[in-house]
């Protein structure tokens, strides 16, 4: 399991329709906050019953600051490996913990 802390700069929602049916997924990008660097990474959650898990006690919008425990799922197509990120947890920082943090002065 990984971890990530940062702000969550879109969410988008995803509706496929297949032969096997039709699924939903939700894509969460957020800009990295503890690197220095502004590294951008996209999550995904895949599947309604654990996108409500996710959503059913928290409200996920733009410019929240959040902590992600996710895993790597990886797939070879045609000798390719591809690499999704998926979300396992999603935890909204208090604002008024942050402000705090990031007042505090390098010692």
């Amino acid at each position: 399991m990984y971890k990530i802390r940062g702000e969550i700069t879109s969410i988008e929602d995803e509706n496929i329709s297949t032969q096997k049916g039709d699924f939903v997924k939700k894509l969460i990008t957020i800009e990295e906050a503890d690197s220095g660097f502004s590294h951008v990474q996209q999550f995904e959650i895949f599947g309604k019953e654990k996108i409500d898990v996710i959503e059913h006690s928290r409200k996920l919008s733009t410019g929240q600051y959040v902590n992600i425990d996710f895993y790597i799922k990886s797939r070879e197509y045609k000798g390719k490996f591809y690499n999704t990120l998926m979300i396992k947890e999603v935890r909204i920082e208090d604002s008024s913990t942050r402000l705090a943090e990031e007042s505090v002065p390098f010692s």
